[in-house]
């Protein structure tokens, strides 16, 4: 090899092969822009370096002969660095940024650019040689690959992909797709969609690009026109250069901003929006971070927040950052040394509710069958409500929105299969919203459910009731006929579904028991019973935390003779007190009855036989507020604001009838009055307001 040619592998191994690149993922991205300023370095142009070690003078013998024995060489020896031929795979990627409608040939062609980089005339002799000889080139692609892979990411983790179209010349295309800032902005939506460092969920290419679609819908992200053009091109399967790249940049992905210039310190997290309170108030969201407690992040303009991981698994600190419609349609971005929250602009917002916050909260798919709420800019309210109404089934509730500009949409739901398919086929400016999820693995959804499972590890979905089995929602098929096989306790039949439309397992005659539905790749179990008269499901009653000493984090199975702590069952004569959560980090809370009681809400100490046998992370940072009879309010304050609670339902709730004098009574009310709009608690607020006027007097 020559000299310059070796000065080309060390520069480029530098650079894209680094101790800086272990363990995030790699792209060997060489543009004119970064071939100048390496040559700058090596003293000579990277085709001309690759063009001195071709073997023109052998015309039966390969053209990369001598670099093809460098690489056995290499392979021998251990495999210690990057492969020999890295400046010729990095002169392909080069050939392919060059891809582009001009001097007579079509953005497709790259083995014209790859020809035209050695400054050979087209058709010639050396051109088709050059041509016959990239076969050689895509095996060193697989090598460079196979190479990533086996140092388990000690110089990068492998973004070479390619497809079944462009088997050869999809490997340098992959890597000419993202650019230095592509990645940037792609870490960015890795965030904003919510996805988990190096994706443990396992979601797909194909669900990525149709998020990554829906995050670019209407939005200038600032993406390189050639990487939207594959975006927009690539067809909706699982097999796509695109949708496989993609996918290899979210496994690697850590969770931090793709920042060299910050080291990659920065943690990336997506906001979420609330809509609180039925409908009444506007609230961001954080998900902590495993690793972050406790942070600051600022807005632009100097505005600073402290960030403490609370209950729940969120952030606890943004309470005082009121979402504006600015906002919401502009989008928000809070930034600090370790972490950055950002919120992408959007004019209709999907929001389904939170299984432990009760709240409605924003996500990224539609879920078929469940109840949602559409969030949308007054410019977008007619087109909304016309696709709502497109999907059939009950009314549609429209109601105003705690933010200028925006309607709500409540109760948004798909029942009708052949509805939803069609308002989805209509498409629309909006119509990304009600797109569901693209699954790769069968999974089950609603259903009349009579309880979880509870068992740890049975692989049970849960118990439902006979004639309520839950919809099977079908992984999307790649055959010509759009087929699944699907399997059903052994039965095997094809069908031809919609994967985006589940399929209601209910209109199948099934006998009370276990069941076991889904595809050869993936299924799911369930049971279903005519009811629980007879107690719970099998097994469901062997559970408890395994104690030896000190007892473990995790329930699990009982069975056997060692100690577990398990629940008690108390007789009917016994009542146990009602008991409300709130967050620790509340300063004060109290619980007001209607005649003018005020009762302080303390924290109860852990018993000691619980924190000398349970783990430290068992005890939830919570605070248990016991609500004796009578109690109908709980009035409670952070260092943001003071909130309100109801304790009981409106109708339940006495008219008030304090004192004169109940000034503690009124002072609490008044704290907390502008915090719920409900009837019954602007009555309180009336009568606390009578009570502090004739104090004054």
């Amino acid at each position: 090899m020559r000299a310059e040619y070796k000065q080309w592998h060390e520069v480029l191994s530098a650079k894209f092969f680094g101790a800086g690149n272990a363990q995030r993922s790699t792209v060997l991205y060489i543009d004119a822009e970064v071939e100048r300023e390496l040559a700058e370095r090596v003293g000579t142009g990277l085709p001309q370096a690759v063009a001195d070690e071709l073997n023109w003078s052998d015309p039966y013998g390969p053209l990369f002969s001598s670099i093809q024995r460098e690489c056995e060489l290499w392979a021998k020896l251990g495999i210690q660095g990057p492969p020999p031929s890295l400046p010729v795979l990095a002169l392909s990627v080069l050939a392919a940024t060059r891809m582009e409608s001009s001097d007579g040939m079509l953005k497709t062609n790259f083995y014209g650019r790859w020809i035209q980089l050695f400054g050979e005339q087209p058709s010639s002799f050396r051109a088709n040689k050059l041509v016959h000889a990239f076969e050689d080139v895509a095996v060193m692609w697989e090598e460079l690959d196979t190479w990533l892979e086996q140092t388990c990411g000690l110089y990068g983790t492998s973004t070479v992909s390619t497809d079944e179209f462009r088997w050869k010349t999809g490997y340098p295309i992959s890597q000419a797709l993202v650019r230095g800032s592509d990645r940037q902005i792609l870490t960015r939506f890795f965030a904003a969609t919510r996805l988990r460092p190096h994706n443990p969920d396992e979601i797909s290419g194909r669900e990525l690009l149709r998020r990554l679609r829906v995050w670019t819908s209407g939005r200038d992200r600032r993406l390189s026109p050639r990487l939207m053009e594959e975006l927009a091109s690539a067809p909706d399967t699982s097999d796509t250069l695109i949708a496989s790249l993609v996918k290899r940049l979210a496994d690697a992905w850590d969770g931090t901003l793709h920042e060299p210039e910050r080291e990659h310190r920065r943690r990336a997290l997506g906001l979420r929006l609330v809509v609180a309170d039925r409908g009444r108030r506007l609230e961001w969201l954080a998900e902590a971070c495993d690793d972050i407690n406790d942070t600051h992040v600022t807005m632009p303009g100097g505005r600073t927040f402290t960030l403490h991981k609370g209950y729940g698994g969120v952030y606890e600190g943004l309470e005082s950052l009121h979402p504006s419609w600015q906002q919401l349609g502009h989008g928000l971005r809070l930034e600090g040394d370790e972490l950055v929250l950002e919120w992408a602009p959007q004019q209709v917002v999907l929001l389904r509710l939170h299984p432990h916050m009760g709240e409605w909260v924003s996500t990224e798919y539609f879920e078929p069958g469940e109840q949602h709420w559409i969030l949308a800019a007054d410019s977008t309210v007619s087109a909304v409500r016309s696709m709502v109404n497109a999907l059939g089934g009950r009314t549609v509730r429209e109601a105003s929105a705690p933010v200028p500009g925006w309607k709500l949409f409540k109760g948004v739901r798909a029942v009708n299969g052949s509805a939803f398919a069609r308002t989805l086929d209509q498409g629309g400016d909006h119509a990304h919203v009600l797109q569901p999820q693209i699954r790769h693995r069968t999974a089950l959804s609603g259903g009349l459910r009579i309880a979880p499972e509870y068992r740890a590890g049975a692989g049970v979905a849960g118990h439902f009731l006979r004639g309520g089995a839950p919809d099977l929602l079908l992984p999307a098929s790649d055959s010509s006929d759009g087929q699944v096989e699907v399997v059903l306790d052994g039965r095997t039949e094809k069908l031809r579904r919609d994967p985006r439309v589940p399929f209601p397992l209910c209109i199948v005659p099934l006998e009370e028991g276990e069941h076991r539905v889904g595809t050869a790749d993936s299924s799911q179990v369930f049971t279903l019973h005519d009811g629980l008269h007879e107690g719970l499901p099998p097994g469901t009653g062997t559970l408890g935390y395994p104690c030896d000493g000190t007892a473990w984090p995790e329930v699990s199975d009982a069975a056997g003779s060692r100690t577990v702590i398990r629940g008690a069952a108390a007789p009917d004569s016994i009542r146990t007190p009602r008991i409300e959560l709130l967050r620790s980090s509340v300063l004060e809370a109290v619980l007001l009855d209607p005649y003018g009681g005020v009762r302080q809400a303390k924290q109860q100490p852990v018993p000691a036989w619980m924190t000398s046998r349970l783990p430290e992370q068992a005890l939830g940072p919570c605070l248990e507020v016991e609500v004796p009879d009578g109690y109908v309010w709980l009035v409670y304050r952070t260092t943001a604001r003071w909130s309100v609670r109801a304790l009981a339902a409106a109708e339940h709730i006495p008219a008030p009838a304090p004192e004169p004098d109940d000034y503690t009574w009124a002072y609490a009310v008044l704290s907390a009055a502008p915090r719920l709009q409900d009837p019954a608690w602007l009555d309180y607020v009336a009568a606390a307001e009578a009570i502090s006027g004739r104090r004054g007097a």
